[in-house]
């Protein structure tokens, strides 16, 4: 049988529904049967890995963490609108549209316990921030309606 190309659109829907069911899975279950302390470790550590492996591919600046991740938002998961502007000491990363935001609000939907304040403050206290500050950067961000706008600074 031949094994069909898909799209990419299709790919970036596989990838963001895969990625986005699973934290949200795993984050419901460690908090359900582990409790917040056992999630905030696993944050930390998860965190302290992502940064790591960062380090070790170069990302140095704000501008280059900025480009990272509006990288895999954009060509992995499909969200829009995604710029990175800033030099070496600040940097601004913009998503007009979030593709993992939207992926959960389907699943709540769909009846998965998810609002959008919490998967955005996850997303950003629970990962970014943590990132951020593992390699030396401060970091905040302005939400949106569907999406967020995120500062990087040393």
């Amino acid at each position: 049988m031949e094994i069909p190309i898909l799209s990419a659109g299709e790919r970036q829907q596989i990838c963001r529904e895969m990625w986005t069911g699973m934290m949200l899975g795993n984050t419901g279950f460690i908090m359900r049967k582990l409790g917040p302390d056992a999630l905030d470790e696993l944050s930390s550590e998860v965190a302290s890995g992502c940064a790591s492996d960062m380090k070790a591919r170069g990302v140095d600046d704000p501008v280059k963490f900025a480009m990272n991740y509006a990288v895999v938002n954009k060509n992995v998961f499909g969200s829009e609108g995604v710029s990175v502007e800033g030099y070496a000491s600040e940097a601004v990363f913009t998503t007009a549209t979030c593709a993992n935001l939207a992926t959960a609000m389907e699943f709540g939907s769909k009846g998965m316990p998810i609002t959008k304040e919490d998967y955005c403050n996850g997303c950003i206290d629970g990962y970014f921030k943590r990132v951020a500050e593992n390699l030396g950067f401060g970091l905040e961000a302005e939400f949106t309606e569907k999406g967020c706008r995120i500062k990087i600074h040393r």
